[in-house]
């Protein structure tokens, strides 16, 4: 069984030959620092990880590439983004939001509606500017062929862009608040969500990706009610784009978002990343939802890997495979490896996850 086939078995619950594996890195400099450690370039590590899934981005994802000396020229010779004079450590994406290009993960600095007169001011990019497929387009033919899963990265949705562009507390204010205007601005992030998902599947993904953080390490972020009214039936548009094209759904949520789960399957939901074990509890993860819920992820990045022994990394990713991968629903994804995991905790990581993945399915 290939990647792909791999891939596609787990996520439509069908029996495959092992667990997918995709050991997901917070940035860039995250992996070259362990590609680094290995003497290998980036994609001969990841290789060597026998990591199924690639990870594509469109230009427009500006956050998603900051470190990326090449690709940051290329989006500011072709307006993708706009550096800030005052300051050149930050730059301003297409949506007016201030990054800064220097620090660990995606950190943003500003947003761009300060007050709801501008709200005509901020109009979506063109999702369907080849230039913006630039990254896709160069590599994804190269990774079918040899026959690798394929997603392009469509992370910050509807809540995320809403609270970036407008601000986090003035956001969650105003969706009480101001609700009609936030759903004016919410409505155009997923028509422009919904038009990047048609333009995705034109380029033989293997699933739809979607990304918004529901939950807090202590719980979710909103209440049932306000997410049923503001991000469902937008999550459905955005998801039944990728549905009718036959391909199924992942979503990327950090933190506790297990309350919204029943609804999100109900809509389409296929599998949740990256299941932040410091947040939700995995066996009951696995018993409420293991046989109709892919888990794509589940190890405890966050404290056991950074902070832990080996023999805690390699205990950790055992028990992992034991609860989340007992119905052969999940991918072994060390997701969010930051650069400052201790080196022979990573090398107990990637020799734990190669040996369990072979669970019973």
């Amino acid at each position: 069984m290939n990647s792909r086939e791999r891939v596609q078995a787990v996520l439509t619950g069908k029996p495959a030959d092992r667990l997918p594996v995709d050991f997901h890195f917070a940035d860039d400099t995250a992996l070259q620092v362990f590609a680094g450690h290995y003497n290998m370039g980036e994609e001969e590590f990841l290789t060597y990880l026998e990591n199924d899934v690639r990870h594509l981005y469109v230009m427009d994802e500006v956050e998603l590439f900051l470190q990326n000396r090449p690709l940051m020229r290329y989006a500011f010779d072709h307006g993708f983004a706009y550096p800030n004079p005052e300051d050149p450590a930050l730059c301003f994406d297409q949506w007016g939001i201030g990054w800064n290009m220097v620090s660990d993960g995606q950190l943003p600095v500003s947003s761009p509606l300060k007050d709801w007169d501008g709200l005509d001011k901020v109009q979506a990019p063109d999702p369907n500017r080849k230039e913006n497929f630039y990254v896709v387009d160069t590599n994804i033919q190269g990774y079918i062929d040899r026959n690798l899963a394929v997603d392009v990265a469509q992370y910050f949705g509807p809540f995320e862009k809403g609270y970036l562009i407008r601000g986090f507390e003035d956001f969650m204010m105003d969706m009480y608040e101001e609700t009609e205007k936030v759903e004016i601005l919410l409505d155009r992030i997923t028509q422009y969500r919904v038009d990047m998902a048609e333009e995705i599947c034109q380029r033989g993904v293997t699933y739809g990706h979607s990304g918004d953080d529901f939950g807090t390490q202590g719980g979710p972020i909103m209440s049932l009610a306000l997410w049923r009214k503001l991000f469902k039936p937008r999550l459905e548009q955005i998801w039944s784009v990728y549905k009718r094209h036959g391909l199924p759904v992942v979503h990327h949520s950090c933190g506790d978002c297990e309350q919204f789960l029943d609804e999100m399957i109900e809509i389409g939901l296929d599998a949740i990343h990256p299941v932040q074990a410091a947040a939700m509890d995995i066996r009951e993860l696995s018993g409420r939802y293991g046989s109709r819920l892919v888990f794509y992820g589940g190890f405890d990045t966050q404290d056991i890997l950074t902070f832990g022994t080996p023999e805690q990394v390699r205990a950790n990713v055992k028990d992992t495979i034991e609860t989340l991968g007992q119905y052969g629903r999940m991918f072994c994804a060390p997701i969010n490896i930051m650069r400052n995991v201790p080196l022979e905790n990573f090398e107990a990581l990637v020799e734990s996850v190669h040996q369990y993945r072979y669970a019973e399915n």
